[in-house]
């Protein structure tokens, strides 16, 4: 991920991410993808913790992770969070930063950070979880 400490006046422009499980599969071409389940509870508490809100400003909650699509902001509503769901099985978040000033990114990578040590998780761009 792209940030630079000589910036930090200028916001941080990242492509799109997802966070997902490590050994996560997305969008496989050949083979069906491997969707490996994410904790609701954990990830809807990193989230919430963060300071992450849906549309209409409510804290996230672990049953808002249940419907595929569910969008949430950050405080600074910079950073865009989507839930990525099939069926009954929550397995990661689309990560959009559309403007995050470099603090408020390094605040959210460090809490993708942990919240991936947890839950064996990780940030990482699109491509790299195609098989």
């Amino acid at each position: 991920m792209t940030i630079s400490p000589t910036s930090a006046s200028h916001p941080v422009h990242e492509q799109e991410l997802v966070f997902a499980h490590v050994r996560a599969v997305l969008g496989a071409a050949e083979a069906s993808p491997v969707l490996p389940r994410l904790s609701r509870r954990k990830t809807a508490r990193a989230l919430a913790s963060a300071g992450f809100c849906n549309l209409t400003g409510e804290p996230v909650r672990a049953s808002a992770l249940k419907q595929d699509g569910t969008q949430f902001f950050d405080r600074s509503e910079t950073v865009l969070v989507e839930s990525l769901t099939r069926g009954r099985r929550f397995y990661g978040l689309f990560v959009e930063p559309t403007s995050p000033t470099h603090e408020d990114w390094a605040t959210i990578t460090d809490m993708f950070a942990e919240l991936g040590r947890r839950v064996h998780g990780r940030l990482a761009p699109a491509d790299q979880f195609r098989g």
